[in-house]
């Protein structure tokens, strides 16, 4: 159990490097666009359970629209070929270096 503790401390620590207060359900949206990169602003709302309104906020911040302070550049928007109306989410370099480094100590 030590060990899965140590995993998880070592994320908290990773996500700290973004931001020392780094919120959890930005955590839980940037994990939901790594497992299915392409998801629309709408299926990721489904996906976590949160409001459309508070996801779409939430990508702002991971992108690079955020409105208030810095943003993180994690996760870009790309309108979708089928429909003008959809943006879909996807990792930026940025954001798949530190999912990367996340899976690694998560893997140790």
């Amino acid at each position: 159990m030590k060990k899965e503790i140590e995993g998880f401390l070592g994320l908290l620590r990773e996500l700290q490097k973004i931001d020392p207060e780094f919120p959890l359900q930005y955590a839980i949206c940037l994990a939901e666009v790594t497992l299915n990169e392409g998801l629309s602003v709408t299926e990721l709302s489904n996906r976590t359970g949160l409001a459309l309104s508070t996801v779409s906020r939430i990508v702002g911040a991971l992108s690079k629209y955020r409105q208030m302070g810095k943003p993180y550049e994690l996760i870009d928007l790309k309108t979708s070929e089928t429909s003008r109306r959809t943006k879909e989410i996807y990792l930026t370099k940025k954001g798949k270096r530190i999912v990367g480094n996340i899976a690694g100590l998560m893997a140790a």
